[in-house]
């Protein structure tokens, strides 16, 4: 059977963090399997200069094809639409150079660009939706619905987006809770599949820690034996409770006194420390530094557990933190909070991990004391991940949904 080429539209960047452990791992199963694969992607500069070599490498390892333009968010609005009409006219002068079999487009922005190539070029449209994102813009406070212009525009994507279900030869979500809504409402063709965001368990291992490393960030940081240290991974934002998280943590520093809050994180971390004197937290239990992708790992390998609560809303539904599976396969119980995507139903179904009912301080205050009681093994828990975030598995469900167009 002649190879499937197939052209992979994404409107986030390679060089992103998010390119590199989620986007590139996947495709290289991908051609592993005898696809070639073509990828098109909306680079940020900053970005693309201090990663371009390791991403060039790992794609040439794969034998795989790199094509971007690069991102612009000014003026706002229209530079998106500029975004799409030039990833538009490069995925057309790459379809007229190869007929591609398949057009794989992650979010709707991509799609966007996928639905014209297939128009004039023909092949499979695949919808990865990876969220709601009209209406996660709409929660997020960046587009208010009062306004005409951005009432408009939110109207635009909806019909847009129910138009994708109708005509996509395959729809993929991060959830199931987000395919339960997708059937229920919409019409979409049967070729449906729900692929978590997946973790590369070779590199999120225990057996692949740096313990040279980790042991330097203890003494950088302060952090003994003795010494509990819950963690937060990721970007700080509108979408993440973290006046919720720091009251978990003064629960747990009532009960546990020499517990120490680490932030691994590059957004603006001034509102922590605001945070802190609100909340009556001593500053220099708080632990802030960032890192890369590659050491990653070792900087959670430090905690005892992780925590994340994320807003929730009707575009929580089809969210799948990465954090989730980076964590549970380092072998670290995980406190976060319901209805959100799948995550408290994997962790609740796999005892993996802590929701606490509510914000309250008597729930958060009874989460801490389940935390410190927390009786599964890491090994257990590294189970658990790669039952449910294992690369190697979301590489076939991809693989299922290729063989069935």
């Amino acid at each position: 059977m002649a190879q499937k080429r197939v052209l992979y539209i994404s409107y986030d960047g390679l060089t992103d963090p998010l390119g590199q452990s989620q986007i590139i791992p996947y495709l290289s199963g991908l051609s592993v399997k005898g696809y070639r694969i073509t990828i098109l992607s909306n680079e940020k500069k900053e970005n693309y200069h201090e990663n371009r070599a390791v991403v060039e490498k790992k794609l040439l390892d794969a034998n795989i094809t790199w094509k971007f333009t690069f991102y612009s968010n000014k003026p706002p609005v229209v530079s998106t639409a500029f975004g799409v009409r030039r990833m538009r006219k490069l995925a057309s002068f790459l379809a007229k150079k190869e007929a591609f079999d398949i057009i794989h487009c992650r979010s709707i922005l991509s799609t966007m660009v996928g639905d014209s190539v297939r128009k004039r070029f023909g092949g499979k449209l695949i919808f990865d939706i990876r969220g709601f994102w009209a209406d996660e813009r709409v929660e997020g406070g960046l587009w208010n619905l009062d306004n005409k212009l951005y009432k408009a525009i939110y109207s635009y994507f909806k019909k847009k987006e129910r138009t994708y279900f109708k005509t996509a030869d395959a729809v993929i979500t991060l959830t199931e809770n987000a395919k339960k809504y997708v059937l229920a409402n919409f019409e979409t063709k049967k070729n449906f599949q729900v692929v978590p965001c997946a973790v590369d368990l070779n590199h999120f291992s225990t057996k692949s820690l740096d313990q040279a490393m980790i042991t330097d960030l203890k003494s950088k940081w302060g952090v003994t034996d003795a010494v509990f240290v819950l963690s937060y991974i990721g970007s700080l934002g509108t979408r993440y409770r973290l006046k919720e998280m720091l009251q978990f943590f003064k629960q747990l520093q009532l009960i546990q006194p020499n517990a120490k809050f680490l932030f691994i994180t590059k957004s603006d971390t001034s509102q922590i420390k605001d945070l802190c004197q609100e909340l009556q937290i001593d500053f220099k239990n708080i632990i802030i530094d960032s890192c890369n992708y590659q050491e990653i790992p070792n900087y959670i390998a430090v905690s005892h557990a992780s925590i994340f609560f994320i807003v929730t809303s009707f575009s929580g539904k089809a969210v799948s933190p990465t954090k989730q599976g980076e964590i549970m396969s380092l072998g670290l119980p995980i406190i976060c909070n319901a209805d959100l995507g799948d995550s408290d139903t994997i962790l609740k179904s796999t005892k993996t991990g802590i929701v606490p009912n509510d914000y309250s301080i008597e729930a958060l205050r009874q989460g801490a004391k389940d935390l410190l009681a927390f009786s599964v093994t890491p090994q257990e828990i590294e189970n658990a991940a790669a039952d449910y975030f294992s690369l190697e598995k979301a590489v076939e469900k991809y693989h299922s949904v290729y063989q069935n167009l």
